[in-house]
């Protein structure tokens, strides 16, 4: 981007428009590499969490996720499916589905960071350091959202409620 003095919004608009381009250039990189596996960058995203979950159930996954719980739920169902994962309900509430990644799953999970780790590590195109800083920055970007978010809505609903 041009190194121009900022007016008004330029600034967040620059980050809106970095951030919307990092995600697709994210989802470029992701889905070739996950739909060797099967998969959608988004089911392996949702595979890695119920690997990762103690006792993970569809509304941790929607929750953690900040998805619709149908979505999710079919996402899941989707998963059972092809033999990703196991929907059981939970023993001591009937109403809860309790997932776990199966063998199929654990591998195409295994496939999936073996590929990405070729691509970050043994081909170099990312040092350390600058990981790390992306990452420090990501979780940065993560919580101003985070915190507009929290505003968007609370005025959403102060409009709603007048």
């Amino acid at each position: 981007m041009e190194n121009h003095t900022r007016h008004g919004g330029t600034l967040q608009l620059e980050v809106v428009t970095s951030f919307i381009q990092a995600r697709i250039s994210f989802e470029r990189i992701m889905t070739p590499i996950t739909q060797q596996f099967g998969l959608t960058p988004l089911s392996a995203i949702t595979l890695n969490l119920i690997a990762h979950q103690k006792n993970p159930t569809v509304s941790t996954v929607f929750r953690t996720l900040d998805l619709n719980q149908g979505n999710v739920s079919s996402m899941c169902k989707k998963l059972e499916l092809e033999g990703f994962i196991l929907r059981q309900r939970c023993k001591t509430d009937e109403r809860s589905v309790v997932l776990e990644i199966t063998k199929r799953g654990q591998s195409a999970l295994d496939g999936i960071e073996h590929t990405l780790r070729e691509y970050f590590e043994n081909e170099q195109i990312v040092s350390q350091k600058d990981f790390s800083k992306a990452v420090a920055g990501i979780e940065a970007l993560q919580r101003i959202v985070g915190n507009i978010e929290k505003r968007v809505i609370k005025k959403d609903g102060d409009t709603q409620n007048a």
